[in-house]
């Protein structure tokens, strides 16, 4: 009994600590560049593409509504496995809408709507919540500490995040698996998932904005070129 009983603290801090393991690496290379289609509400569809080269990055996401076309942009720095922002832009209607700007060497951020806008301290790793996407795809979902997100219209600190049940998403006829985690962004919620064996490419971001909710499902893509071919 006593050598029983000395076992078990043993076995619960192993069972501890592959809960709080993180997810398995990807199974490619994290890539160079990505052009990656998706579907949005109502058959809408979007276009998201990843480069990355000389240590910068640029993110793009646009999203074709009719008569109102959206483009999110971003670029900054990479340096490992830390993306590092330095402008960020929303365009709706071919118009700039909102944007930031990261002024690392003040430590600062200016955001708002084109004409409205305001600075203040940069308190923590902020990212809009596309780049944001791709900094957990690079980092198998850990969260930065201390993690604000930015719309380019404000600045919200992140209350937290929730690892969802794994689930298999249908591409291209072709089943794949996919991590799930929800962020908290102030009142909001941004559901991410990432297929592991493809380099944890973003197949799904659901967000809020401006009390409309949008679903963007992968639908295919290229990775460095080449166009994602799950089996089937």
């Amino acid at each position: 009994m006593n050598r029983l009983t000395a076992r078990l603290p043993a076995a619960a801090a192993l069972c501890a600590a592959a809960l709080a393991a993180p997810l398995a690496a990807a199974e490619t290379a994290f890539p160079q560049n990505a052009e990656l289609h998706y579907v949005g509400p109502y058959g809408v569809p979007a276009v998201m593409t990843f480069n990355q080269t000389g240590g910068r990055y640029t993110v793009s996401a646009d999203i074709n509504v009719p008569l109102y076309k959206m483009r999110f942009s971003s670029n900054g720095s990479i340096s490992g496995n830390r993306l590092s922002p330095a402008r960020y832009s929303d365009t709706r209607k071919g118009r700039p809408y909102a944007g930031a700007t990261f002024n690392y060497a003040a430590k600062t951020i200016t955001y708002g709507k084109t004409g409205q806008t305001e600075s203040q301290p940069i308190n923590g790793p902020t990212f809009d919540l596309f780049t944001l996407a791709w900094q957990l795809a690079i980092n198998n979902g850990q969260l930065p500490a201390n993690l604000h997100i930015t719309n380019g219209k404000r600045v919200y600190p992140v209350r937290g995040m929730t690892r969802l049940p794994p689930a298999r998403y249908n591409i291209n006829g072709a089943s794949i698996a996919v991590n799930r985690f929800r962020v908290q962004r102030g009142d909001d919620t941004i559901e991410y998932s990432f297929a592991p064996d493809f380099a944890n490419i973003p197949a799904l971001i659901k967000y809020t904005d401006d009390g409309k909710t949008y679903e963007l499902k992968l639908r295919s893509g290229k990775i460095d070129g080449t166009p994602l071919q799950p089996p089937k």
